[in-house]
């Protein structure tokens, strides 16, 4: 039985537990509310930024080639100005800390299956993706990039897409905001390959390129390709604040349920402490008589 000393106990925890979920759960939402708007407002821009460079890579295949030939590469279908090698990258965004409910796993999830189907290099930004990748124990080239949760550090970023945009292909995989009660995982190709399921019937977009076609390309492939990372991170980092501040708000009110019961236990003990004491008040009046 639960003695009197071990419910005020459990009660104070659960008020000091309380105050600190509700003070998390607010610091969260700020965040997530500060970053929002620029987040959804920039994320239909760049996915029409990165469909162009889609159609651009693929539409104009020939007049790439040609200019390929006029570099020298012995290789005339690889269609970049940036030497790259040859080679997949699997980019995972994770965190570095907890509560987040189940959105890191569930993208997790879908990386490390990607990765099974067709191997190639790995990337994971946050500490909390590398411990499970660890314990995976796949066989795969790792690179990690320690990224505060809270903030992009532009040297940080700037270090990550000097390693990626080495590579031929690169997938991103991280969380995306859909609601503040949704959040789901994402993958985009920010390296100008639609994946399978982006690829459209529709007929080729021509366009006209000034200065020129390696100009504009050589602008894709630097500013765009990191424009659109940085984009993945700034949808990541609102994702985990909202599946955060709802993970809180859930834990807070687990919290205040258990409280109501802890408070009801004190209230029943305190009534058979005052029984105990009316009884031996009565009992000891009949010794007295």
């Amino acid at each position: 039985m639960t003695t009197k000393k071990e419910i005020i106990k459990e009660k104070d925890f659960l008020a000091i537990l309380q105050t600190i979920l509700e003070t998390y759960e607010e610091i969260a939402a700020t965040r997530m509310a500060r970053i929002r708007s620029s987040v959804l407002d920039s994320r239909d821009f760049l996915l029409e930024i990165n469909a162009i460079f889609q159609q651009v890579k693929s539409s104009y295949n020939n007049q790439i080639v040609i200019l390929m030939k006029k570099k020298k590469l012995k290789d005339p279908t690889k269609l970049t100005f940036i030497k790259r090698n040859g080679k997949t990258l699997y980019v995972f965004v994770s965190a570095n800390t907890g509560l987040y409910g189940d959105i890191i796993r569930k993208t997790y999830d879908v990386f490390i299956n990607s990765i099974k189907k067709e191997p190639g290099d790995v990337a994971i930004i946050g500490k909390l993706g590398l411990e499970m990748f660890k314990a995976d124990r796949t066989s795969a080239p790792v690179s990690y990039f320690d990224c505060p949760d809270n903030r992009i550090d532009s040297e940080i970023l700037k270090k990550i897409v000097e390693h990626i945009i080495q590579y031929e292909r690169v997938l991103v995989f991280y969380e995306q905001f859909n609601t503040v009660i949704s959040q789901s995982p994402i993958i985009t190709s920010i390296s100008g390959d639609p994946l399978p399921w982006e690829k459209r019937e529709n007929p080729p977009v021509k366009y006209f390129f000034e200065p020129s076609l390696q100009k504009i390309m050589e602008f894709f492939e630097k500013e765009i390709f990191g424009s659109i990372f940085q984009q993945t991170i700034f949808e990541s980092e609102l994702a985990k604040f909202a599946a955060r501040m709802v993970s809180l708000d859930f834990a807070s009110e687990n919290t205040k349920n258990r409280l109501k019961q802890v408070i009801l236990a004190a209230a029943r003990i305190k009534h058979q402490e005052s029984n105990k004491r009316q009884l031996e008040k009565f009992a000891s009046m009949r010794l007295w008589k």
